[in-house]
């Protein structure tokens, strides 16, 4: 089989994919309540049509769709459709962003993407409530701003790599307003991707000034986040003004509890490839400058999820969680193209210890995709998304 059919083979499984998508999202859109085709759709659409609340900037896109009629709930899971499409796409690009250089062809990245955007925590019963594990998942596809913003995040993360790579040289105006824009929309969508990615980049930008780099140009690169700050400010006055009863308090590993019976095993269990990457690879991970931003970005996420959670009629909704979720995203990228690298050294001599390093990476990660393909076609079927038992 030669590279091109290879290659078409892969973009018709992300058609596929694109399309069980779509139709899921249809689906949902008509869920009145019960277990089937459960999802947070029906209240985001309602909370902008019913009660007029502009809670983001998704809200917008499906108060003109719900205005066109009965074509509404088509073109909201066309919508969503294409953002999960488009997740896929710019995940291939971003597996192609290397420390020195750019390789984003190739059936290889598209078939990598693919994986990573349907991979779900290895399931073992009794470990959790279910197969859902509490949105330690980069992959989900029941709530609609999450599904937005992953697209938009994973193009922030992109522009952020080729940006940083240059910051001790001339940087582009056009790059930065890119970059700039990108996090403003997304944050406008969700605000959880700027929660984990901030604290990364003002590491990184405290690191490159030590090590010398121009303070203007650290200067306009961090004035290109500004603009994200804005709509985040304006979502918690939303969500959490004086008269809606909502707060934020400080309950370490209350959300993780209310989807675990043993929290730090399923934890564990949600990442098992990654962790089992980095066990073997930490000096190489710890050295490298995007693998670590990955496993900095993973860490605050986990943080804010495992600390933080809220009161009010939200409290039960691990709201704190979305921003880890995504985080597990490249964390999973750096895994895979470190267990790719793994499989092209290949040990000469059999007996070389070294030959099972790829065997029980892979392992774990087909796991992974196990469980994720079974958690995709059981929404797909109607299962509700916590798959209980």
């Amino acid at each position: 089989m030669n590279g091109k059919t290879k290659k078409t083979i892969a973009y018709i499984l992300v058609v596929i994919y694109g399309a069980l998508c779509t139709f899921l999202y249809y689906k949902q859109t008509q869920w009145t309540g019960g277990a089937v085709y459960e999802s947070d759709l029906p209240a985001h659409i309602s909370m902008i049509v019913d009660d007029g609340w502009f809670y983001s900037l998704t809200a917008l896109v499906y108060l003109a769709f719900y205005k066109l009629g009965s074509m509404g709930d088509i073109l909201t899971a066309a919508f969503l459709g294409a953002s999960s499409v488009l997740a896929v796409i710019f995940t291939s690009i971003l597996i192609g962003e290397s420390d020195g250089e750019r390789n984003d062809s190739g059936v290889i990245p598209l078939m990598a993407a693919l994986v990573l955007n349907i991979v779900m925590p290895c399931y073992v019963k009794g470990m959790s409530d279910g197969r859902y594990i509490g949105m330690q998942s980069a992959s989900i596809w029941h709530n609609s701003t999450y599904i937005v913003m992953k697209w938009l995040a994973i193009l922030c993360l992109i522009y952020y790599i080729r940006i940083e790579r240059k910051i001790d040289k001339e940087l582009k105006v056009r790059e930065l307003v890119i970059f700039s824009v990108l996090q403003f929309f997304c944050s406008a969508v969700k605000p959880s991707f700027l929660m984990v990615f901030a604290p990364m980049m003002l590491i990184f930008m405290i690191c490159d000034l030590v090590r010398g780099v121009k303070i203007k140009n650290l200067f306009f690169f961090g004035c290109a986040l500004l603009p994200a700050a804005i709509p985040v400010l304006l979502q918690r006055m939303i969500l959490f003004g004086a008269d809606t009863g909502n707060g934020i308090i400080l309950d370490p590993g209350a959300v993780m509890r209310n989807h675990s019976a043993h929290p730090y095993v399923a934890a564990g269990l949600s990442i098992l490839f990654p962790l089992i990457v980095f066990v073997f690879h930490i000096k190489e991970i710890l050295s490298k400058k995007l693998y670590l931003g990955a496993l900095i970005m993973a860490s605050f996420g986990f943080a804010e999820y495992f600390l933080f959670s809220e009161s009010g009629k939200r409290a039960l909704d691990g709201n704190f969680s979305w921003g880890y979720a995504f985080a597990i995203l490249p964390l999973f990228a750096v895994g895979l193209k470190i267990l790719l690298c793994d499989i092209a050294k290949n040990p000469k001599k059999k007996k070389d210890p070294a030959i099972a390093i790829p065997i029980v990476e892979s392992a774990a990660l087909l796991w992974h995709v196990y469980c994720g393909i079974v958690f995709f076609a059981k929404l797909v079927c109607g299962t509700s998304y916590f798959m209980w038992g």
